[in-house]
This record gives C-alpha cells, sequence and structure tokens, in this order.
C-alpha cells in the first residue's frame, strides 16, 4: 500500500484528476471506474440565474443523487474526469478499477489521506 498525505484537503481535485489521468495512461482501453462512499464538495457557481441551474450543476446535482439512490456507480474514465472538472473537493471516496486484470484501489479519506492498492501502486510511484 502506497500512502500519499495530500496538504490542501479543500482543493484536492487537481491532484486527483492528475493521478486518475495518470493511471489511465496505463491501460490500452478506457477503464472503467466503481465508484463508491464518495463524499464531495462541488465547485460554487452561485445561485440560480432565471430560476434554473447551469447545465453543470445539474450534471453534478444529478450525479449526487444518483449516489444516494445507488450508492455504486461503475463510469468510464473520460465521464468520470469531465464530471471532476466541477468537483472541488472530494472528502472521502472508493474507486476501484481493473488494468490488465489485476485490481487495484484509490481510497480517499479526511480530504488529505489517499491510500492505493494494487498493481498501480508500484507503477505509479515515480509520478508522485
Amino acid at each position: 500500500m502506497r500512502k500519499i498525505i495530500y496538504e490542501d484537503c479543500n482543493n484536492n481535485v487537481g491532484f486527483l484528476k492528475e493521478l486518475f489521468i495518470r493511471i489511465q495512461e496505463l491501460s490500452d482501453v478506457e477503464l472503467s471506474w466503481c465508484i463508491s462512499n464518495l463524499d464531495f464538495i462541488p465547485i460554487d457557481r452561485g445561485d440560480f440565474f432565471n430560476g434554473t441551474l447551469d447545465v453543470e450543476m445539474e450534471k453534478i446535482l444529478s450525479f449526487q443523487k444518483r449516489f444516494l439512490d445507488e450508492h455504486t456507480i461503475i463510469m468510464l474514465h473520460n465521464e468520470f474526469i469531465e464530471l471532476l472538472k466541477n468537483i472541488k473537493t472530494i472528502y472521502e471516496g472508493d474507486f476501484g478499477v481493473i488494468i490488465n486484470g489485476k485490481q487495484s484501489k484509490i481510497k480517499v479519506f479526511d480530504g488529505d489521506i489517499i491510500k492505493i492498492d494494487g498493481d498501480i501502486e508500484d507503477r505509479i510511484s515515480d509520478c508522485f
């Protein structure tokens, strides 16, 4: 297990996004992420405009609702990265992925502790 302590627990998505992109680079096919136990803060886009939500906020709120209903979501890598553009902080989350038949897991808790288990642990160790 590799553990990373990230100093800015109130703005960690940039770091996590880069980590997920580097993991995708380890595979020849688009990865599918199994996401569970997710607790995040979206980027603040202000109040409603003329009584309607911004399209990006609708996507994030729909994503949050989906987690409340399903608890675990399988998502393609590019779709997941697109959602991360509208998230500021991930406080908690479990992210599983299978690369070349081997399972790896990333766990974020308290927003600043990131644990990496599995095959990717050694393959990305020189990246961070």
